[in-house]
């Protein structure tokens, strides 16, 4: 900015005016582009006509690896020589399906962050938990790339989404939204105010741990209890299993292209909510589920490291139910509270309601 079209030479911009060009540009580029362009702005002195010194604004638009922008308004121009051009039909779509066939949103760089942000202690534990006879390497660069946890960009090598959701001491500061909260509610809808509310942050297994740990644990559960000759016995609310499922469906299948966007867990007197952004993956409808079809995961390789964390509630790992944990979940669940749980689509998002027990519910369970 501040070059003439017609004969490419420096005139300059007004000074005057150079906080209001920087903050056009900025909203261009932010709100008029889809997915939104994060330019590098950079003011020059460069030569004019007059060889005196013209305040120019230089702008970056960063190479797009994965995404195919178009405009606000769903057009996707292109730029022949100096003119803009309407790209032909079809061709947008096959661009959009190369990009994104060529890399999950797991194994694309963080752009902007380095290698520093994972945590070394976490990697080495990882990784003696899952080889054997493992050893420190030479590079670990390199062998953070073999295991996608790492990608090679223009500027070096960065961490992987994948990398900094499972080993940053605090992914929720690279990927917006990678965060848990959590509220409880006395009443029954959403318009009473919350009596605790908790965000769980840290690497993806201490989320679900200690989202797990905070469902067992938090006095306001309720608790289903029937009397009979032998007194008053207490029963649980929810199956600790079901609850464990839940957490990790909606760590594993949530939308992390979508951030900004928290996963959301909500108690209630007799039910528990869990909300992940992110619409079903794939072909996977609600009805296909209930039927016990085979799972389509979004974040396949996340799903493969949690098989490596082990869970106190089972003693197994994280995901062991070889496609059968959502019905475990269903079926646990219905038998305890004498509810089938609730899987709903709430525009691109996905919510799962687990009720809690009766006294009814749980006479099945004895």
């Amino acid at each position: 900015m501040g070059v003439r079209d017609a004969d490419r030479v420096v005139v300059g911009v007004d000074p005057r005016k150079r906080d209001l060009l920087e903050q056009f540009v900025v909203n261009v580029a932010t709100t008029n582009c889809n997915p939104m362009i994060v330019p590098g702005l950079d003011w020059e002195y460069l030569p004019g006509e007059d060889d005196e010194p013209k305040l120019c604004l230089v702008i970056d638009v960063p190479a797009s690896r994965f995404d195919v922008h178009q405009t606000a308004d769903g057009w996707s121009p292109q730029r022949i020589g100096s003119h803009p051009r309407l790209t032909p039909a079809g061709r947008p779509a096959r661009q959009f399906t190369r990009r994104r066939l060529a890399s999950s949103v797991e194994e694309r760089p963080v752009i902007g962050s380095s290698l520093d942000a994972l945590d070394p202690i976490l990697l080495k534990k990882y990784f003696r938990s899952r080889f054997k006879d493992w050893s420190p390497p030479d590079d670990w660069q390199s062998t953070l790339v073999a295991h996608k946890l790492a990608a090679v960009t223009e500027s070096g090598v960065a961490p992987t989404y994948l990398g900094m959701l499972l080993f940053a001491e605090q992914p929720e500061q690279h990927v917006r939204g990678a965060y848990i909260d959590v509220a409880s509610y006395k009443q029954d809808m959403l318009d009473g105010a919350a009596v605790d509310r908790h965000q769980i942050t840290g690497p993806l297994p201490s989320q679900i741990a200690q989202a797990l740990t905070y469902l067992q644990v938090f006095p306001l559960n309720p608790t289903a209890s029937r009397k009979d000759g032998r007194g008053r016995h207490h029963y649980p609310s929810y199956v600790d299993r079901s609850l464990q499922e839940a957490i990790v469906n909606a760590v594993v299948h949530r939308d992390y292209e979508v951030q900004g966007s928290q996963i959301i867990i909500r108690l209630f007197p007799d039910r528990i909510e869990f909300q992940n952004p992110g619409a079903l993956h794939n072909t996977l409808t609600v009805e296909n589920l209930y039927a016990g079809c085979q799972p389509v995961r979004r974040n396949q390789l996340l799903a493969g490291f949690l098989r490596a964390y082990k869970s106190t509630v089972t003693g197994g790992s994280f995901l062991e139910a070889m496609g059968e944990g959502f019905l475990n979940l269903v079926r646990d669940s219905q038998r305890l509270s004498g509810r089938r749980p609730e899987l709903t689509q709430i525009g691109q998002a996905t919510k799962l309601t687990i009720y809690a027990a009766t006294c009814e519910g749980n006479g099945g369970m004895q």
